[in-house]
């Protein structure tokens, strides 16, 4: 009697966690989804606002919104959580020379983007230059914040900072 007890629970715990295990897939699947139609709808309508001077692959990025993203993670990865009180300056002086290197290549025509890429190219310069300000680190991590969030509607975040002229709906 005791056998069927303990088989039954066993059961029902197994059951349970099949219930739990597929309403997470389920949720995350959803989630998925959700992300993946938003980063295509944001790159067809970013991609006449900017894009690489000969409509190629420049550096390793193929659109001006692979760009921005790449170096808001950039960012996040080197200054974010605390990153900013211990900077490694060689480092940021190379991703600056990067960031310099990929903006030759792109083309707008959209005036307040043009604003926000050349604060960014002047404080990419600053830093390439040797400067070691860290309130332009921030700056420059924050451009490409939300840009990532204008641009290419970047939502895994509730931080915004407005410093960027681009608006998606401008």
């Amino acid at each position: 009697m005791k056998q069927k007890s303990i088989w039954k629970t066993s059961i029902m715990i197994i059951g349970i966690i099949g219930v739990i295990a597929g309403a997470y897939y389920g949720y995350y699947s959803l989630k998925t989804g959700e992300k993946m139609e938003k980063s295509g709808e944001g790159t067809a309508a970013t991609e006449t606002v900017a894009q690489f001077k000969d409509d190629g692959e420049v550096n390793g990025y193929n659109s001006v919104g692979d760009f921005i993203d790449h170096y808001h993670k950039e960012y996040n990865d080197s200054l974010g959580w605390g990153g900013i009180d211990t900077v490694d300056w060689p480092e940021q002086k190379k991703i600056a020379e990067e960031i310099l290197g990929v903006m030759t290549e792109v083309e707008t025509d959209h005036p307040a983007l043009q604003k926000d890429l050349k604060q960014i190219q002047g404080y990419a310069q600053a830093v390439e230059s040797g400067a070691k300000d860290k309130q332009t680190l921030l700056k420059l991590h924050r451009y490409f914040h939300d840009l990532d969030v204008e641009f290419n509607d970047y939502r895994e975040t509730r931080d915004y900072y407005d410093v960027t002229e681009y608006k998606r709906k401008n």
